[in-house]
C-alpha cells in the first residue's frame, strides 16, 4: 500500500499518490490543476487520505466505504498547488471510523480541515467487480473529465446540472462514489453561489454503478444574502434513487 502503486482508477487519474502510512494514519498528496475547482480536488484527496488511514486498522482483505465527508476551507492555494493531507484514525471499529484530516499546500500553509466518516466491509460482503491494475496517467486528469456535466443557468431558487462519469472517476471496487462522486455537489453549489462554498459536508447514500450512467445533480439555494449563501444539493440516478445529499454555506 506504500509503493505508490495507484489503488483505483480515480487514484491513477488524478494522481492521488501516497506518502507515508502506519496504523491508524497516513499522510497523502496530490496536484491541483489550472481551471479546475479547489473544492473538487480537496474532496478527492481528503477521501483517499481520510479512507486509508481507516483502513490501515482493518484487516487488509476488508474494504472502505464512505458514509460522510466534510471540508472547512481555510485558505486559498494558487491554482496548480500541489496539496498535502496528513490524515488520522479519532475512532474505529470493525464496522465504522471517524477520521480528521488537515491540508496544508507545498509550503505547509493551511488550506482545509477536514473529517470523514467510512464503513469497514469485509470482504465476503462486497461486490468487488474484477478490474486490472490501475496504471497512473502521463498528466493528471481533472475532474470536470472525471465527470463531465452539463448545467442550466443558475436561477435566484437554484439550478441543475447533468453528468456522466467517466471510467476514470472508478474507485477500488469499480464503482462512483466518495470524493469523486462528491466533486458533482461541490461543483454545482459553487456555480449556483457564483462562489466556492467555504463549508461543505455530504453524506451517501448508494454508489454509483455504472459510468456514463446520467446523474442529475438538483441544487436549491435556500438563502441568497449579500454576503451569506446557504444551499443544499441532491444527486439522483436515471431511476430517481438519491446517491448523496450535501449542504454547504458561505460568508464573505
Amino acid at each position: 500500500m506504500s509503493d505508490g502503486t495507484p489503488l483505483a482508477p480515480v487514484d491513477a487519474a488524478t494522481h492521488a499518490e501516497l506518502v507515508a502510512v502506519e496504523h491508524g494514519g497516513c499522510t497523502a498528496r496530490m496536484p491541483t490543476l489550472r481551471g479546475d475547482g479547489l473544492l473538487e480536488s480537496l474532496l478527492v484527496l481528503t477521501d483517499f487520505a481520510l479512507g486509508l488511514s481507516y483502513f490501515s486498522t482493518l484487516p487488509a482483505s476488508d474494504h472502505v466505504a464512505t458514509l460522510r465527508l466534510g471540508v472547512a476551507l481555510l485558505g486559498r492555494p494558487s491554482s496548480g498547488e500541489d496539496l498535502v493531507a496528513t490524515a488520522r484514525v479519532d475512532q474505529a471499529s470493525p464496522a465504522v471510523g471517524l477520521s480528521s484530516a488537515m491540508v496544508t499546500d507545498r509550503q505547509g500553509r493551511p488550506v482545509a480541515r477536514c473529517v470523514g466518516r467510512h464503513a469497514g466491509l469485509r470482504a465476503d460482503a462486497v461486490q468487488v467487480r474484477p478490474r486490472r491494475t490501475p496504471t497512473r496517467t502521463t498528466r493528471p486528469i481533472p475532474w470536470r473529465l472525471l465527470m463531465p456535466h452539463r448545467g442550466e443557468p443558475p436561477s435566484h431558487g437554484g439550478t441543475s446540472l447533468l453528468a456522466r462519469p467517466d471510467s476514470t472517476s472508478l474507485n477500488s471496487a469499480g464503482f462512483v462514489q466518495g470524493g469523486a462522486l462528491a466533486g458533482l455537489a461541490a461543483r454545482g453549489l459553487s456555480y449556483a453561489f457564483d462562489m466556492v462554498p467555504e463549508d461543505f459536508a455530504i453524506s451517501f447514500v448508494r454508489p454509483v454503478t455504472r459510468v456514463d450512467e446520467p446523474l442529475l445533480c438538483r441544487i436549491a439555494v435556500d438563502h441568497d444574502g449579500r454576503r451569506h449563501r446557504v444551499g443544499r444539493a441532491e444527486l439522483v440516478d436515471e431511476h430517481g434513487r438519491l446517491c448523496c445529499s450535501a449542504t454547504a454555506s458561505t460568508f464573505r
